[in-house]
């Protein structure tokens, strides 16, 4: 898990570091791997006192809160942006959301306000003195972490609310791609601006895809594990699984051409290189429905 996080720190630094990349994509992008260390790392930080058999039954309740918060908070994060590509094919861009920092507002008091509630709620029903049941967390009466019932509702079940959400907002995409395809055709405008703005919104829709293809996967794979605890085989291949996902994240948003032509210029940039007019040539294109601007690099 560790492992992950490396890659996934390396992933943050890319996009901290390109201006190119602070649009609405990176800011939706940043607090979801920010959200997704956070739970990885004190995951493998109570996985490592686990095994040194240094951990305190408190610092065991407060990590497995902390972690719950994160790893909710992620997935909030991935319904932001799946949300946001639909948005985008909406075309509803001049009803009241328009604006860049207006719309990364509200998509943040969403996506760490209702994690915050569900950890709230969380706790109060912890610590209620309630008498213990098999809908209370108990999570003073399990192991390190939520386990069995309190696993599978606390925490999967708003993922797996989160994950229909998700699908939906994703056909819905795909169906409003449909329909401008065919407008396209019809307008025969291939090489219009609406046609290369839509050409890039789809291929942020298809590296959305991946990432929820990637998490989706992770969930089923942690549902099957918490139905069959006693089944290593199973928790093994979880284990490994999650030691690539910041692996496989970093390739996703950063292993692509355009992203190493920036790091380039970006560079050459801070060197005070002179640049030659080829690694110079970047077309920005700004879209008003959005209001954020996407840049496409051209070598040659």
């Amino acid at each position: 898990m560790l492992i992950s996080c490396v890659f996934i720190v390396a992933t943050v630094g890319v996009y901290v570091w390109l201006p190119e990349l602070r649009n609405m994509h990176g800011r939706v992008l940043l607090p979801y791997l920010l959200c997704l260390f956070g739970g990885f790392i004190c995951m493998a930080s109570m996985q490592i006192m686990i095994t040194l058999d240094n951990i305190s039954a408190d610092t065991c309740l407060v990590l497995t809160i902390i972690i719950y918060y994160f790893l909710e908070a992620a997935f909030f994060w991935l319904n932001v942006m799946s949300f946001d590509i639909w948005w985008t094919f909406s075309g509803k861009g001049g009803m009241g959301m328009s604006k860049l920092s207006k719309r990364f507002c509200i998509y943040s008091i969403y996506a760490f306000g209702m994690p915050t509630l569900l950890t709230i709620i969380l706790a109060s029903l912890e610590f209620s003195g309630l008498q213990p049941h098999p809908l209370l967390p108990m999570l003073r009466y399990q192991s390190c972490f939520l386990s069995g019932r309190s696993k599978l509702l606390y925490l999967y079940g708003p993922m797996f609310i989160l994950c229909v959400a998700n699908i939906v907002f994703f056909v819905m995409t795909a169906v409003k791609i449909a329909q401008i395809k065919q407008q396209t055709a019809v307008l025969k405008s291939k090489e219009s601006a609406m046609h290369d703005q839509h050409r890039k919104d789809k291929q942020r829709l298809l590296v959305y895809l991946k990432l929820f293809a990637v998490m989706g996967i992770n969930w089923i794979l942690e549902v099957v594990s918490a139905l069959y605890p006693d089944a290593e085989y199973i928790w093994m291949f979880t284990d490994a699984y999650n030691l690539l996902i910041g692996v496989i994240i970093f390739f996703i948003f950063v292993c692509k051409r355009k992203i190493f032509h920036l790091i380039k210029k970006r560079y050459k940039q801070l060197r005070g290189q002179p640049m030659s007019r080829t690694q110079t040539t970047t077309t920005l294109k700004t879209f008003s429905r959005d209001d954020f601007t996407m840049t496409s690099v051209k070598n040659g």
